[in-house]
């Protein structure tokens, strides 16, 4: 399997760097010129980038419009790293085979959502598959998550400080 990155600031040193620390040969990871020949070369992309003003739609309709046909589309990062427009545009026409996306502009999903009302792999649309922001989830993460509510619970029963208190 080919693997393949972009990022703006990522070399070939840093990606040979981060196979090596995994115990993988240098060229594991092969980077690209560019964020177009990213999305013109990948047949499973999935985006991984934190968002900021800079990377704010960093994926817009010229990235989607260079995907392959074949192409599947992930994205667990933020919703509005990718032009939503775009994006529902590209998959209402069936332009790549298909997109699973964890996060949105607007979450949680209103009902009314296109995202939630359109009919995808028929009539020409490409696959969708949705979930609502928790494609971190695994088993041990879910039962440590409970016992960590657990925990607190009984602290705060008990009058003492909880851990990990949002202010």
């Amino acid at each position: 399997m080919r693997v393949i990155a972009w990022s703006s600031n990522l070399t070939q040193d840093m990606a040979d760097e981060k196979a090596s620390a995994l115990g993988l040969p240098a060229g594991t990871f092969e980077v690209v010129s560019s964020k177009l020949a990213l999305f013109r070369e990948a047949d499973v992309l999935s985006v991984h980038y934190v968002l900021s003003e800079r990377s704010l739609g960093i994926v817009g309709e010229e990235e989607l419009g260079v995907m392959k046909p074949t192409a599947l589309l992930v994205n667990t990062s933020r919703g509005p790293l990718i032009g939503e427009k775009a994006l529902l545009k590209t998959l209402k026409e069936g332009k790549i085979r298909g997109a699973a996306l964890d996060v949105f502009d607007l979450e949680p999903l209103p009902g009314d959502s296109p995202w939630r009302t359109t009919r995808w792999g028929v009539e020409g649309r490409s696959e969708v598959l949705l979930s609502p922001h928790m494609g971190y989830v695994e088993e041990g993460i879910m039962h440590r998550w409970y016992e960590e509510q657990a925990e607190n619970l009984d602290r705060w029963l008990n009058g003492k400080e909880v851990e990990n208190k949002l202010v």
